[in-house]
């Protein structure tokens, strides 16, 4: 791959956290937490980030169903030199959702696991590291045979809570803390960041760089107030980490539907 002048990471990596809405073919469900602008994936920008492998992740607001993201990566092959992959929503409620031949049905689609967002921000009940990790269980046998990813959006919390359960899951399941873990500016000076460093430094998990914009909200030193956490993170793993530069959110503006900026998915 050439990599763009303005490219924002190592040529030939890749984008693993992006979202593509096209609420005119798939609309939005009717109960969402937030409505954004449709973001077309012809549209996406590979002159920015140098990306041309991208992981498209289903948004929340698109609902249960996970056509719309099967939708998205059949059209990849329309794109010229473009490698698509997708994380789908799995709630678990629903043994078939976890069937070997649904499951080699959407791996042949271009699935590659789930992403989970359990951050609560607020709203509602926060569930803690036991119940995540219940939840990570539930998909670890069908998702090992894949070897497929767990993507856990959750509070740094709760990775403290989760240590010791996690360094028993097969590692054929990638688990990935997202968004820096849920770590926000000073959480560098807090035990529960060292334990999820002490994750990433014996290879049990992955930290997905995104999101950093929800992250250092409304602090009065911007994205710099994240500099400690990064660089910290960057050190620790340096082969664990993954880029995501979260588009359209980190570009489109959007209507919001009862939360406030820093609660986009």
């Amino acid at each position: 791959m050439t990599s763009s002048p303005k490219a924002v990471v190592p040529p030939g990596a890749w984008d693993t956290h992006t979202h593509v809405m096209d609420p005119e073919a798939w609309p939005y469900a009717p109960t969402r937490d937030y409505t954004p602008k449709a973001a077309l994936l012809s549209e996406y920008p590979t002159r920015i980030t140098g990306c041309t492998s991208i992981v498209v992740v289903q948004a929340s607001m698109q609902g249960r169903s996970v056509e719309p993201l099967l939708d998205t990566l059949a059209k990849g092959s329309t794109l010229p030199n473009t490698t698509l992959r997708g994380l789908a929503t799995f709630y678990g409620d629903d043994d078939d959702d976890l069937s070997p031949e649904y499951l080699d049905k959407l791996h042949a689609a271009g699935v590659r696991g789930t992403r989970m967002q359990m951050m609560a921000w607020g709203h509602g009940e926060q569930r803690g590291g036991e119940a995540i990790l219940e939840r990570i269980r539930r998909f670890e046998k069908p998702f090992a045979r894949l070897g497929w990813v767990i993507c856990v959006f959750c509070p740094l919390k709760a990775w403290a809570e989760m240590a010791d359960g996690l360094r028993s899951i097969d590692p054929r399941v990638k688990i990935i803390a997202d968004h820096c873990g849920g770590s926000f500016p000073g959480s560098e000076t807090k035990p529960a960041f060292q334990s999820l460093l002490g994750l990433l430094r014996d290879d049990i998990i992955h930290i997905k760089l995104s999101g950093l914009e929800r992250l250092y909200h409304g602090h009065t030193d911007s994205i710099l107030s994240m500099a400690p956490i990064v660089w910290a993170i960057v050190e620790a793993g340096p082969s664990r980490i993954m880029f995501g530069s979260d588009w359209p959110h980190t570009q489109l503006g959007v209507s919001r539907v009862g939360k406030t900026e820093e609660q986009r998915h």
